[in-house]
């Protein structure tokens, strides 16, 4: 029966798929699950900087100030490592590259294998790529801080723009832009507050702290989206593969069936003569 045969040679091979996405899917759900606890406990913190942030940003903003106002724009574009996570980074990198497009002098900086790739393709020069681990530290992000302090002190770049998937739920990441170290207005009173050894050395520190944590909470929603996109992406596959050969499997057995039937109809046949 050559139709059973080739029906067989699609079921091995779509059994092989299935057993690849259900592997990928349960490492993503490993992976998403520990990001997701990293950043839910993350968060709390995050806010207390924010908070300690709209109070002190003008002080802030002025640690980390430009030393050159007129220097190149600097964007720093994060994607995932991988691919397999769906149009989560080609709906990335096509808005970055739309909001790239619109600066005249640039330093472009790239998060993740597929950000660095897809601008080394568009022939768009990167100062420094940058490939964190899937679940990554806060010592991995300070590195990025730490270039950008060092890059605006020496005035090699002014403003600073993130490019990311901002995180709302595991079904929904949208590509986002933000500014950091933007002054919006004076810093609030320091009524009651006792600076020691003094206020600049206290501001100089915390200024280092919090933007570590905007950063890395950036870094944090950047991964998590993509192993949720991984997540479902997988998951979606690992269904459909299981649909398929449920009905692969029905029309083998199926065509076995007629195959008997025939069988015993041209048995009985021959016995009746």
């Amino acid at each position: 029966m050559p139709a059973v045969q080739n029906l067989k040679k699609q079921l091995r091979g779509i059994r092989s798929t299935r057993k690849l996405t259900k592997a990928m899917k349960t490492v993503s759900t490993v992976k998403f699950s520990k990001l997701n606890g990293i950043y839910s406990d993350f968060s709390l913190y995050g806010r207390e900087c924010e908070s300690i942030y709209r109070k002190y940003e003008a002080s802030f903003v002025n640690v980390l100030s430009a030393a050159d106002p007129d220097a190149p724009t600097l964007v720093v574009v994060m994607a995932a490592n991988k691919g397999m996570c769906g149009s989560y980074n080609s709906e990335l990198l096509n808005y970055a590259h739309g909001h790239i497009s619109e600066i005249k002098d640039l330093v472009l900086v790239t998060v993740g294998k597929k950000a660095a790739s897809f601008f080394k393709k568009k022939d768009i020069p990167i100062e420094k790529e940058y490939v964190f681990d899937d679940v990554p530290s806060y010592e991995e992000s300070n590195m990025l801080l730490d270039d950008i302090a060092l890059w605006r002190s020496e005035g090699k770049v002014s403003r600073v723009i993130v490019i990311y998937q901002k995180y709302h739920n595991m079904m929904t990441q949208k590509p986002s832009r933000c500014e950091l170290f933007v002054s919006r207005g004076e810093d609030g009173e320091d009524t009651g507050l006792l600076f020691a050894p003094d206020r600049d050395t206290v501001i100089s520190k915390t200024a280092m702290t919090v933007f570590g944590s905007m950063i890395y909470e950036l870094v944090l929603e950047n991964a998590l989206g993509a192993q949720a996109s991984t997540l479902m992406t997988m998951r979606s596959a690992f269904d459909t593969a299981t649909e398929y050969c449920e009905r692969l499997e029905g029309e083998i057995n199926r065509l076995r069936q007629s195959a008997v039937t025939a069988d015993v109809i041209e048995t009985s046949a021959e016995a009746d003569v």
